[in-house]
């Protein structure tokens, strides 16, 4: 029985084990190397695509939602409310008011997050005593300095460099900060050459520090715990009542 002749270009695309691959080119064929080569990167670059499934994306939304909703102005009256709304310029105040008691809802925010709490003055303000009570309170400080260093003006950017090494980095520094050897070794090649990114590296090693470590014992500490339960206020209403007198309801409650 005789057999069907291929044709020339049939033969061509032929490849072994007697299969046919009708995607492979003439010019593929007559440079194989480069076509494996070029295969293999285009295999590399679907590795290193970060293909996100759309249902986390969603439940990352939902979540989101669900923890800020509460501080949504567009649901939940806001606490202060909009003093461009309403004739209410508490808003404007909250940071002098003295005898104001913190709301448990501003205060369970900053649990979120560390950039929460350091967002919120009072947050930030009892954080740093948290900080100065575990003699760490320096940390919290430099990070401050670095980001101020970024929104200077060009030409003082040098002499802020050079106070802010001297303050924490310098080997007879005023008050000295622990980072680890990288960035100690980075920061020191960085002052070579100092700009407003000089210090990124050791202040990104202390915020990993604050947020993994300071920030998650702060929650669990009595300086949390006391503002989430209500008793604790910048300046206890409890202690002026026990010095102001009310002698208009002794003499009510005598008669």
């Amino acid at each position: 029985m005789n057999k069907p002749i291929k044709s020339a270009k049939h033969m061509q695309c032929a490849v072994p084990g007697g299969r046919i691959s009708p995607s492979v080119s003439e010019v593929d064929l007559q440079n194989p190397v480069e076509n494996i080569k070029k295969e293999i990167e285009a295999i590399k670059q679907k590795l290193d695509r970060r293909n996100v499934k759309i249902s986390k994306v969603s439940d990352f939304y939902i979540n989101y939602f669900e923890q800020y909703q509460e501080y949504d102005s567009f649901i939940t009256t806001p606490e202060p409310s909009n003093p461009w709304l309403t004739d209410n310029a508490e808003f404007w105040e909250q940071e002098k008011q003295a005898n104001k008691e913190i709301s448990a809802r501003r205060v369970r925010r900053w649990a979120f997050s560390l950039q929460e709490l350091l967002k919120d003055p009072v947050g930030r303000e009892q954080f740093i005593k948290f900080l100065d009570k575990e003699f760490s309170g320096e940390n919290l400080k430099f990070w401050e300095s670095v980001q101020e260093l970024k929104s200077l003006p060009g030409k003082d950017v040098a002499v802020k460099v050079n106070d802010i090494w001297q303050e924490y980095l310098a080997p007879d520094a005023n008050v000295p900060i622990n980072i680890d050897c990288k960035s100690s070794e980075v920061t020191k090649k960085n002052m070579e050459n100092p700009d407003r990114w000089t210090f990124d590296s050791a202040a990104a090693h202390v915020y990993h520090l604050m947020k993994s470590d300071s920030y998650s014992r702060y929650l669990r500490s009595d300086f949390y715990k006391d503002f989430m339960s209500g008793s604790k206020k910048k300046t206890s209403v409890k202690g002026i009542r026990s010095v102001i007198s009310f002698p208009g309801r002794k003499e009510q409650g005598t008669t």
